[in-house]
């Protein structure tokens, strides 16, 4: 008797989750899921119909281990500067996940957990309507960006490190030979902190 463990959507789910986390959504493909798990690639279409749906699957397990996050304020600033926080941990937690993520229209519960939370912080700041989602997008279109860049220049992420402008010739742009230093060093943090501040007082001067 075989003591092979039953082909579910479940394990195909997670088999490309860990594939995903080692190699980026790139290396996802039917046949080489069938070679992880053991089991023929057809057989895979018993139960997921194609790689898209697969994907798709993956990138709502990975948005379902989003951790909550919790402030004791009502103050909506706090709120929209929590729940940036926890996207970026999330990137941090899923490096090679997290362009998926970004690129995948979720209409599960876990995707619409995500866009319910950062409405009802627009909701709180007075913001509704096309507003709300303008301003939603605004700031999805800041965390992508700035997360997306974190996660391929941190060598502890996985990412490759910018090498400094040691042998560049500024000469013919002052403004740019000025500021050499800060050009070539990255804070994360700091970057993080300030473009969401900036993102913030931009909220803030569209609400008066």
């Amino acid at each position: 008797m075989s003591s092979r463990e039953p082909l579910t959507r479940a394990r195909i789910v997670d088999a490309a989750v860990r594939l995903i986390e080692r190699e980026g959504v790139e290396a996802v493909s039917m046949r080489r899921l069938a070679a992880e798990l053991g089991a023929g690639t057809m057989s895979l279409y018993n139960h997921v119909p194609n790689k898209a749906v697969l994907v798709d699957l993956a990138a709502e397990r990975i948005m379902g281990q989003a951790r909550p996050y919790h402030v004791d304020s009502d103050d909506w600033r706090d709120h929209i500067r929590a729940h940036a926080r926890a996207v970026r941990e999330l990137a941090r937690r899923h490096p090679r996940a997290f362009v998926m993520l970004a690129t995948r229209r979720l209409s599960s519960e876990a995707g619409f957990r995500t866009i319910e939370a950062a409405l009802m912080n627009f909701d709180r700041a007075g913001f509704r309507g096309e507003v709300a989602v303008g301003m939603m997008r605004a700031m999805v279109s800041y965390l992508l960006g700035t997360l997306m860049r974190e996660v391929a220049t941190s060598p502890e992420l996985g990412g490759i490190a910018l090498s400094p402008y040691e042998d560049a010739d500024v000469s013919a742009f002052p403004l740019s030979a000025g500021v050499m230093d800060e050009l070539g060093t990255y804070d994360h943090d700091q970057e993080f902190e300030f473009g969401l501040e900036l993102m913030i007082a931009g909220l803030e001067r569209y609400q008066t």
